[in-house]
């Protein structure tokens, strides 16, 4: 079911679905790519394949009137099919996020808070980020500075990226939600970022746009 939408003064709209409907319940939201997507998703394995599919499919109806394919490129950015809007997508364990704007690039990541991060820390975060990291809640600052990292190589259009050490956050006391800033050293145009959040009680969600 839909969780949140929502349209900001800058044009963006966000959205987040909770993954809770059947293939069936799914499937009968659309009227002219239904038996299309039935036969699509029959080649899938994993049901969890098939749910966040069909789920990104009916969240782009629901925000946009239109039964719009979502297309990737050989970069796996998505685009939409015969629309000019920007897309980007997130998904994790129970909830898929959606955000679009008309012109802008956009960026989005949602992560479950899972012990993990607390071991991989040290592969995608420089010194200086560990040592700005509030030990205090450090793992929904880690899942944080992640997100974070994940949205700007969404914005990029850019391979081989090391979020180590070719992106970086700036400092930021960390709230429930709001804005902090990160920028990347990999191009010549060192593209500065301004990245919003909000912590959940299962994940957490940063997005932006450029």
């Amino acid at each position: 079911m839909l969780f949140s939408k929502e349209h900001f003064d800058d044009g963006s709209i966000l959205a987040l679905w909770k993954m809770e409907e059947s293939e069936e319940e799914l499937l009968a939201y659309f009227d002219i790519r239904q038996e299309e997507y039935r036969q699509y998703i029959s080649k899938f394995p994993f049901k969890k394949r098939r749910q966040e599919f069909l789920t990104s499919r009916v969240m782009l109806k629901v925000l946009t009137g239109c039964e719009n394919e979502i297309q990737h490129d050989e970069d796996g950015k998505p685009s939409i099919e015969g629309n000019p809007m920007k897309i980007s997508i997130s998904h994790t364990s129970g909830y898929l996020a959606i955000l679009l704007h008309s012109n802008a690039i956009v960026g989005i990541d949602i992560e479950q808070k899972r012990d993990k991060i607390f071991r991989v820390k040290n592969r995608f975060l420089s010194e200086f980020e560990l040592a700005n990291t509030n030990k205090e809640n450090e793992m929904d600052h880690l899942l944080l500075q992640w997100s974070a990292k994940e949205s700007m190589f969404k914005m990029m259009n850019q391979r081989d990226i090391d979020f180590q050490t070719d992106l970086h956050i700036e400092p930021f006391l960390m709230n429930d939600s709001g804005i902090f800033y990160g920028y990347e050293t990999k191009t010549e145009e060192k593209i500065r970022f301004e990245l919003s959040y909000r912590i959940y009680e299962e994940f957490v969600m940063v997005w932006g746009k450029r």
